[in-house]
């Protein structure tokens, strides 16, 4: 006999005859006897990289998360695809993003934007610098030269002083010590000797070179001393103070020395200023330049690098000093960024010579024949022989076998025929056992499968005349209307009409109307019955799917969705992203019950809704006051500083010394201000007040008597008597 004949192998699968059996040969995605079984082939977690699998009669399919694709969401999607970097930058793909390797001259996450080659401050002493493609330029202030504007200008180099002058190099700027009888920013001007009025008693005074004569009036003769600071011996800026022994030069700030002739050395003059930098002296001052991962004016504040959120992935960023940070990566990535993905076939996952491919924060085995499972770890040959009977699936474990048996079997082989009435399944009956299932005997009274129904007796409205039946176990009682009675409301009862509501027969909150010798129950929501007196359970069909939670409410259902599901019935994923959690801008990625926010222009945190401050590393120098603004900051310069980060020193004497310093003096340029130099008898700040008009207001006590003094710094000098 062909017992192939009757085509018992289902699915597609190949029938083999043999003597009084056959053996079915089934296709990919079935099992069993007959080949009727579905395999499950979410149960061996086939989908990869976080994929949902979803089991279908013979196959499966897999609901990838974003950033991968294909048939086991084994495919990271190429986010390189759309070509995003520019200017010739080279594309690498990661998870869900991708990045930029910048060419020369170029950043930004395209790579759109121009390296500011200032952003370093290169220009030394107040310089400007203009930043182009790739390279910078250095336009330096007067006085300065060099590509860094590095070198300090010889002033002295032309030899501007003359008539015997010493000339004195400035930044900017030179100073003339004159000889004897020469006088002016050069020495080029002949000194007047006679300025002063040496020649006492009425003495005429004969100006000569260096030199001055009396000729004295009848009854006086001598001759006046010589006045040291005549020859303007101090230099820089210095104020001569004429005395009995000689002269004594007040330095201005940054020179000392005798005739003020010595710079200040103000890196030198302090205790390592330059905390973490190379110190530059400046006159009256120094800079700092700092080195890698410190900042500010004396290069004392560590620069945060963690501020840039280079981890990425979700590595948490730990700073260091001196430039460094290090990143701690979530389980499956690597690399100094967290950039990388780990290499999950390293710990040797794939079992009994199984050859391990390495993916997206997972891996897959490819096994050799005869091992099957996701780390090749079952033995297929343990089912070869079809140990598993009465329809029973075979599953290869190690090297054995585990047979996963149809309802109603049970045992190593499902050779064991299960009594289902072991549970007392019959709630009010006798239970009679049979394959794969039983039957209930019930008492009088009851039915259903469990004979767990109460049989109904009132269902054929036994009670008449208008009489109310209340069902009672394998029975009924009937509530006459007035004026009838008997079992069935069948006899006449002669009395007087009464209330029927008065009993409140109407249960669960029931609104009772009374009738004619009869009532009728307006029920609350969720309740039914003649009396209310039945509560419907809308939650014994189990609309909540997705492991969602249903509460029985008075007129419904409502379903607690469990994370990543919605709807009234939890069947609807939920799209993390709908909501727009990213703020400012930001770009949300979806993920499993999750989202992710890649934040730009400024702004950081979970949700883009922290704003970065970038004022935070204290750009502006030299006192500036910053103020904070969307992915940028503007620095508002003190007097005397210009420049981006006032780093730009103002030259108050550019523009023409007249605008400062009047009276043809000479206008000096310092680091932040400036400083005058004045004519003979001019004094002030500006030299704004001449020192011939001192004695005006005789500022002289005691009956002194005030004369005007070309070398007193305050223009006068008191004769007391």
């Amino acid at each position: 006999i062909n017992e192939c004949a009757s085509n018992p192998c289902q699915h597609g699968s190949t029938c083999v005859d043999a003597v009084n059996w056959y053996r079915c040969y089934c296709t990919d995605g079935w099992t069993g006897d007959n080949c009727a079984q579905d395999i499950n082939e979410c149960s061996q977690n086939i989908c990869q990289n976080g994929g949902v699998c979803s089991n279908t009669p013979g196959s499966y399919s897999c609901t990838c998360s974003p950033g991968f694709s294909g048939a086991n969401c084994e495919a990271n999607s190429d986010d390189c695809a759309s070509s995003p970097c520019k200017n010739g930058a080279v594309c690498e793909d990661l998870l869900f993003q991708f990045n930029c390797v910048c060419a020369a001259g170029w950043d930004g996450p395209t790579c759109e934007g121009n390296v500011d080659e200032c952003s370093s401050s290169p220009c030394q002493n107040g310089g400007l610098c203009l930043d182009f493609f790739n390279y910078f330029n250095c336009t330096c202030v007067e006085g300065y030269t060099g590509s860094l504007c590095e070198i300090d200008i010889d002033d002295c180099a032309s030899g501007p002083c003359v008539n015997g002058g010493t000339c004195r190099d400035g930044v900017n700027s030179f100073s003339c010590s004159c000889t004897a009888g020469f006088t002016g920013n050069d020495c080029s001007e002949d000194f007047d000797d006679c300025l002063s009025n040496p020649c006492q008693h009425g003495g005429t005074c004969q100006d000569g070179l260096g030199q001055y004569s009396c000729t004295c009036p009848s009854g006086w003769h001598g001759t006046q001393y010589n006045d040291a600071c005549a020859s303007y011996p101090c230099g820089n800026g210095g104020t001569c103070n004429d005395g009995p022994t000689g002269y004594v030069c007040i330095c201005a700030p940054g020179w000392m020395g005798t005739d003020c002739e010595l710079e200040i050395n103000e890196c030198q003059q302090h205790t390592n200023p330059c905390h973490f930098g190379t110190c530059h002296d400046l006159v009256n001052g120094f800079y700092c330049n700092c080195t890698v991962g410190w900042e500010g004016d004396s290069c004392g504040t560590d620069i945060n690098e963690c501020l840039s959120q280079p981890c990425m992935f979700g590595g948490a960023c730990t700073n260091e000093i001196n430039g460094i940070y290090t990143c701690s990566c979530l389980p499956g990535f690597q690399g100094h960024d967290c950039e990388q993905d780990q290499n999950e076939c390293n710990s040797n996952p794939c079992m009994n010579g199984g050859v391990c491919t390495d993916g997206l924060f997972s891996y897959t085995c490819n096994c050799r024949p005869q091992w099957v499972g996701a780390h090749c770890s079952y033995d297929s040959a343990a089912c070869a022989n079809s140990p598993c009977q009465n329809g029973g699936s075979c599953t290869p474990s190690g090297g054995s076998f585990t047979c996963r048996c149809l309802p109603g079997w049970s045992g190593q082989y499902c050779q064991t025929e299960t009594n289902e009435c072991a549970s007392n399944p019959c709630l009010h009956g006798q239970c009679i056992d049979v394959v794969n299932g039983y039957n209930c005997d019930c008492d009088l009274g009851w039915i259903g499968s469990h004979c767990n129904q109460n049989i109904d007796e009132c269902a054929s409205s036994p009670c008449q005349n208008g009489g109310v039946c209340r069902d009672q176990v394998n029975g009924y009682v009937c509530s006459c209307s007035a004026g009838f009675t008997g079992t069935n409301c069948d006899l006449i009862e002669s009395k007087k009409y009464t209330n029927e509501c008065a009993s409140s027969p109407c249960q669960n909150g029931g609104t009772c109307t009374d009738g004619d010798f009869t009532f009728t129950c307006t029920c609350l929501p969720g309740y039914t019955g003649a009396l209310c007196e039945t509560d419907h359970d809308y939650c014994s069909s189990q609309p909540c799917s997705n492991g969602g939670t249903c509460l029985d409410l008075q007129n419904g259902h409502s379903c607690i969705c469990p994370v990543g599901y919605g709807g009234n019935d939890c069947t609807r994923y939920v799209d993390d992203c709908l909501s727009n959690p990213c703020q400012n801008g930001g770009s949300c990625v979806d993920m499993l019950h999750a989202y992710i926010c890649r934040c730009f222009g400024g702004w950081t945190g979970i949700n883009c809704d922290e704003k970065y401050d970038d004022c935070a590393s204290n750009p502006c120098r030299n006192g500036g006051t910053c103020q904070d603004g969307v992915n940028s900051y503007t620095c508002r310069c003190p007097p005397g500083w210009y420049g981006t980060h006032c780093e730009l020193d103002v030259d108050e004497c550019s523009s023409g010394s007249s605008l400062y310093c009047q009276n043809g003096a000479t206008c000096e340029n310092i680091q932040g201000s400036y400083t005058c130099h004045c004519g003979a008898g001019w004094i002030g700040n500006n030299c704004e007040t001449s020192k011939y008009y001192a004695c005006t207001n005789n500022p002289c006590s005691n009956g002194g008597t005030c004369q005007v003094s070309q070398n007193s710094v305050q223009g006068f000098q008191c004769l007391c008597q």
